[in-house]
């Protein structure tokens, strides 16, 4: 039975050390998972760089794991004919005798999403193709037990960047329900119908593994570009499978759609928070969290927000430009410019225990691999070395990225270790100081977690000049335009949206304005809503989905934004250019602007409240709940829904029954002629 657990969480408070029991496993996380071609081509000798990289790398005893692309095949000439009748007849375990780790295999999203040829299935409206293979849960799922999948992660939808809203929502909603139909067929394949997507094999595979409890470990593909959209995705999944009464266990979340996103530091902390904050608190020790597609020097970074696995590929794409990783400096050099790096003797910097071009089982020179990697050769001559047993280039680049890929390892190995001792903080934050775009990211991370900044300040070994470096400041001022200057430092740095980092409490105060600010009289709701990362506050998740909710409800209410940096915000004015370019979360360590924002409240209410017939609040998140019950205490009259929510988190917002509380209480208090 696959589970994951944690078995240790590190003694300064960061970081967590689990294990993924999972069959040919376990595997002990933090893990990172190389990702591997294990077809490359019709034969199991075919592949060039990808097969002896495989051949390097899947027998050694230190690996936790691989990452497998299902839709990989399509790259090497593989036909339908070839994929069904070998690939397809035999599991990767069967097939590859020196293969001892569990392999991890993704659905393909990315491939399927630009293809013409895996479309719906043909009960589903689509054409039939020669491959059996749909872009339908059941489909893939095929092809992950026919291939011996010991992890999965089920079919999604990815979200390119720059999406429009509404494909992203039409993504996302598909992504979950394939989720939750694979986890309804993994919990009784035999309801299977007679004319399934899945061949006999793999038919006969899924109900041997139900049989004899060994299914796979089941990830779910989770999407989402910021914070907000990440937890409506995990509430809607829960709630999803707690209201079909699916008992399928999963063993973990795995964030998708990263890829793009990797030189964006600041998007890529604020999904892995909000990942990590909308896991349920009863549910956190036993759901894993996987970051797909980064990997590197990054996963310290990561692994203190919370993150548990890792893949990467990018140890194969350097390998492929004749880039070479250094060890101590993560610099990726060119061969033709590596020589300045070399020993005193002429050797590669690198003494890696694993690596097999470098260090005590390094393979080959620098001389010789800069010579054969510009070497050209013909047909012939390359035939004549594969018989002689000597190595082609395509065997060189194959140890080039193996030495690229151990480099990664060799960080994970400490970053675990790390963990074990007890300070994960105080790694990552030495590793930042010679790090612009870690420190970047670690900075980023501040913004909503306030006890991190604090815990930063107290670490023994940084000193004064170095703990500056790395925190965001104290005051809203400092702290905008500290988060300014750190983003000019990375200029790999890409936001989703033009922001300023320079306004505080007084650049907006509906209070005092030159024009006094008067309610619409039509409106007899008054409804406070928590403010949200994306701007206008109206186009994002947590406030088109509320409003889509409230239906024609939506047409006598007064929606009023609790801002954690301005109090009040009228929905007329949350077009304003103080409003729109803030960037700044209120977190229970910020009393004295917790404090600001409940008086601005109370005095909002005191000059407006009695032109509202009702006074309605829908937040869900702990330190908003906190000042507007405060506020509403203070003046005395307004109801905070929904009214016992599970937990005080951003999930709960998106949770049907919370929100059918709000429209139940406008139904019941229809609008006054």
């Amino acid at each position: 039975m696959s589970e994951f657990r944690v078995e240790k969480r590190g003694k300064d408070g960061y970081g967590r050390l689990g294990t993924l029991d999972v069959p040919n496993g376990p595997v002990d996380t933090p893990a990172l998972f190389p990702v591997i071609n294990l077809i490359g081509g019709t034969t199991v000798e075919s592949g060039g760089v990808w097969r002896r990289m495989r051949d390097k790398l899947i027998s050694s005893d230190h690996l936790q794991g691989i990452m497998f692309q299902a839709m990989s095949f399509t790259d090497y000439g593989v036909s339908s004919n070839n994929l069904n009748e070998f690939w397809r007849t035999k599991t990767f375990h069967e097939r590859f005798d020196d293969l001892n780790a569990p392999v991890f295999i993704d659905s393909g999203g990315f491939k399927l999403m630009n293809s013409d040829t895996f479309g719906d299935a043909p009960e589903e409206g689509g054409a039939e193709n020669d491959w059996g293979i749909y872009t339908n849960p059941e489909s893939i799922l095929g092809l992950q037990m026919d291939f011996g999948a010991d992890i999965i992660a089920t079919l999604d939808y990815p979200i390119p960047p720059k999406l429009n809203d509404a494909e992203k929502v039409e993504r996302m909603e598909r992504s979950i329900e394939s989720a939750v139909e694979c986890l309804k067929l993994l919990e009784d394949p035999s309801q299977m119908a007679e004319e399934s997507l899945l061949n006999d094999t793999a038919k006969d595979r899924l109900l041997n593994r139900k049989s004899d409890d060994d299914l796979p470990g089941v990830y779910v593909a989770l999407h989402g570009h910021d914070y907000e959209t990440v937890n409506w995705y995990v509430a809607n999944f829960l709630e999803r499978i707690e209201s079909e009464n699916v008992s399928q266990s999963f063993e973990g979340f795995a964030i998708g759609s990263l890829v793009p996103l990797r030189s964006s530091v600041d998007v890529l902390v604020d999904i892995v928070q909000g990942a990590r904050d909308a896991i349920p608190d009863d549910r956190v020790d036993d759901i894993g969290l996987h970051v797909f597609g980064v990997g590197g020097k990054q996963v310290g970074l990561l692994s203190l927000l919370g993150a548990d696995s890792f893949d990467c590929s990018s140890h194969m794409l350097t390998s492929r430009y004749k880039k070479y990783l250094i060890p101590e400096t993560w610099e990726h050099v060119k061969l033709d410019e590596l020589e300045p790096y070399l020993t005193d003797d002429g050797e590669f910097p690198c003494t890696l225990e694993h690596c097999t071009l470098c260090g005590p089982n390094g393979s080959t020179t620098f001389e010789k691999l800069h010579e054969e990697l510009n070497l050209k050769l013909s047909y012939q001559e390359r035939e004549a070395r594969k018989k002689r047993g000597e190595w082609i280039k395509s065997d060189y680049y194959a140890a080039l990225a193996r030495h690229n890929f151990e480099v990664y390892n060799e960080e994970l190995k400490r970053v675990r270790n790390a963990i074990a001792d007890g300070h994960l903080l105080e790694y990552v934050c030495g590793f930042a100081l010679d790090h612009p775009d870690i420190k970047a990211g670690l900075k980023q991370a501040q913004i909503r977690d306030k006890q991190l900044r604090h815990d930063i300040k107290n670490i023994e070994r940084l000193d004064e000049i170095e703990i500056r470096q790395l925190l965001i400041g104290q005051q809203l001022r400092r702290d905008q335009s500290q988060l300014s200057k750190f983003f000019d430092e990375v200029d790999e740095i890409s936001t989703s949206r033009s922001i300023s980092l320079k306004y505080g409490p007084n650049d907006f105060n509906i209070l005092r304005r030159r024009e006094k600010f008067n309610p619409p009289a039509e409106k007899d709701v008054l409804l406070f809503v928590p403010c949200s990362q994306k701007k206008p506050y109206s186009q994002s998740r947590t406030h088109s989905i509320l409003s889509n909710k409230l239906g024609s409800r939506r047409d006598r209410i007064h929606k009023i934004t609790v801002s954690g940096m301005y109090g009040p915000v009228p929905e007329e004015k949350e077009t304003e250019d103080p409003v729109l370019r803030y960037e700044y979360v209120l977190a229970k360590e910020d009393e004295a602007q917790q404090e600001l924002v409940t008086n601005r409240l109370v005095k909002y209410l005191d000059d407006y409240g009695n032109q509202y017939d009702h006074i309605l609040a829908y937040v869900a998140s702990s330190t908003y709940r906190q000042v507007i019950e405060d506020a509403l205490d203070e003046y005395g009259r307004g109801t905070v829904f929904p009214k016992n929510p599970r937990a005080l988190k951003l999930t709960e917002h998106f949770r049907n029954s919370n929100i059918q509380q709000l429209l139940d209480y406008l139904d019941e208090h229809p609008q006054k002629e």
